[in-house]
């Protein structure tokens, strides 16, 4: 019985020794020549992937280091093995091709062999569609935990049929399923129309949150994914109101944070219901050009003007609200254990970090010291900060062309900003990357630039990207990151109204999107997308 907990100490790690044993070629070309192991960081909450390289005949040997037991995923692309991993031990594994069998040996891996076993089962209940309603929200409720039902009853059939399974793996599977069903049901908040209703919250929080047999919280692949839409909703619609700021800036204001004046306070508790009437008189009209001209002026008007200011103003004060004080008082009454807590907080501070691709400013730092004990939790964020501060403190290369928008200053028609943009480059084709620091995917295809460049070397392109929202510091501080440079390569990070008019030309729904310029300076309605080069080459050829 139990699983192995550390304490959550740093410097832990799991060793594997490993036989693909007469893996065919097939095998070979679908996983690779490398053996990968996957887990959850419950810190970071991001997908962390280790790698040992395979021998002539398929054995290896790879160290992951851990904080404390942890589900993972074994070389999922070919032997998608699902095991717990305990801190301190040496497993060894055999994937034996000929006879299909897998086999974990070492002193105690009874359970790891009971997995690999045992037939797990997932969720098919249909998530909810864009906008459900509430009676549509707890519809889908009700199919989850009847799935849950079944699946643990279904554990329960098992264990009738394999008498000697250990207790072990009947209460790590009972909890897979439960934790699996909290991720679940919480990233319906994606899809409700408004809050989740009261009852589908309080499942999730009195049945599948932070519970004991949840112990190691690192030991569900799926809790760290739970405890990222937990926090957030928490966050969202007990401290922001799940519109906007205001609510935010009204409680700094009532806690002597900053500090408004009579006017600044009227408009703050004017603001959301004047944005909601607004906004069914824009649904009420019938053409765009409509519903784009009340906007505008809307959007032109004292109150926006007024509250956009103090949102500049008191920008520092936000973000010290948003990803340091709320999460942890959200923490707080929520959980009595203290590391989860400081994981909690870890993990709102740590996003602040990737979200924003900077350092933490001094404030924060002085609350991480004061406010989170956990070695882990503290270590995971002050080495992403650092990160950031170095590259903050690095020169962009000489060849980076970071532009300014002055030539476009008085400019507000989508159009021709663009085509002012594009003009010193005729001649040459030219591929639109419309971004945001903010922007998850945006970054991973950043990340890729360089690949991008070498391979549309021999088309003679530019590369134009343009920042959607994004601080000066943050988009400097990305460009730097992924090496986004070259003697080709154009940056701007346009004025807010300026960028919303090009997205508006270039019919931006999403990011990242991209657009491709001809030689002639024709805007074409094409698939341009650099993540797929070798479809990107295709076109430039077809061109």
């Amino acid at each position: 019985v139990g699983i192995k907990d550390n304490g959550y100490r740093m410097g832990d790690s799991v060793t594997i020794i490993g036989w693909l044993k007469d893996m065919p070629a097939e095998a070979l070309q679908r996983g690779g020549n490398e053996f990968e192991v996957s887990i959850e960081n419950i810190i970071s909450c991001d997908e962390e992937n280790f790698y040992a390289r395979l021998d002539s005949i398929g054995r290896f040997v790879i160290k992951i280091p851990v904080i404390n037991s942890t589900e993972a995923y074994l070389d999922w692309r070919r032997s998608k093995a699902n095991v717990l991993l305990e801190p301190g031990e040496t497993y060894m594994f055999v994937n034996d091709f000929t006879t299909g069998q897998q086999l974990f040996m070492g002193k105690d891996v009874r359970l790891q062999n009971e997995m690999l076993g045992y037939p797990f089962k997932w969720f098919s209940t249909p998530r909810l569609k864009e906008k459900a309603s509430n009676e549509e929200a707890m519809m889908y409720l009700e199919g989850i935990k009847s799935e849950l039902g079944s699946f643990c009853n279904g554990v329960v059939e098992y264990t009738k049929e394999h008498p000697n399974l250990s207790r072990r793996c009947v209460d790590f599977v009972n909890g897979c399923y439960r934790t699996a069903a909290g991720r679940e049901l919480m990233q319906g908040k994606f899809y409700v129309k408004d809050a989740l209703p009261a009852e589908y919250f309080a499942f999730v929080r009195d049945s599948l949150w932070c519970k004991e047999w949840q112990k190691p919280y690192t030991m569900y692949r799926d809790f760290p994914g739970l405890l990222q839409d937990y926090i957030h909703y928490g966050i969202e619609r007990e401290y922001t109101g799940g519109k906007s700021y205001v609510p935010l800036l009204k409680g700094l204001a009532r806690s002597g944070v900053i500090t408004l004046n009579e006017r600044e306070l009227a408009a703050l508790e004017s603001y959301d219901a004047e944005v909601e009437n607004v906004r069914a008189k824009i649904n009420s009209l019938e053409t765009d050009e409509e519903k784009k001209a009340l906007a505008t002026e809307f959007n032109a008007g004292e109150l926006v003007t007024t509250v956009s200011a103090l949102l500049k103003r008191y920008n520092k004060e936000i973000k010290m609200e948003l990803y340091c004080g709320a999460p942890l008082r959200l923490a707080n009454s929520i959980t009595d254990n203290a590391c989860l807590r400081d994981i909690c907080v870890a993990y709102c501070m740590y996003r602040y970090i990737e979200d924003y691709s900077k350092p933490l400013n001094d404030a924060m730092v002085a609350f991480l010291q004061q406010n989170i004990a956990q070695p882990a939790a503290k270590k995971k964020v002050l080495d992403m900060h650092k990160k950031y501060l170095a590259i903050m403190n690095r020169e962009i290369s000489s060849d980076a062309n970071l532009m300014s928008s002055k030539d476009v200053a008085d400019m507000s028609d989508g159009e021709k900003i663009l085509r002012k943009l594009v003009e010193p480059y005729k001649g040459k084709i030219i591929l639109i990357d419309v971004w945001g620091t903010w922007c998850s995917p945006c970054r991973q295809a950043l990340s890729h630039s360089k690949e991008l460049y070498e391979r549309m070397a021999p088309y003679d392109m530019v590369f134009l990207y343009l920042a959607n929202r994004s601080d000066e510091d943050s988009w400097k501080n990305v460009i730097k990151e992924y090496n986004v440079t070259g003697d080709n390569v154009v940056h701007y990070n346009l004025p807010g109204e300026q960028q919303s008019a090009v997205e508006n030309f270039l019919k931006v729904n999403g990011y990242p999107t991209y657009r491709l310029i001809d030689r002639n300076g024709n805007l074409l309605d094409v698939n341009a997308d650099p993540r797929n080069l070798d479809a990107l080459e295709n076109l430039l050829k077809a061109l």
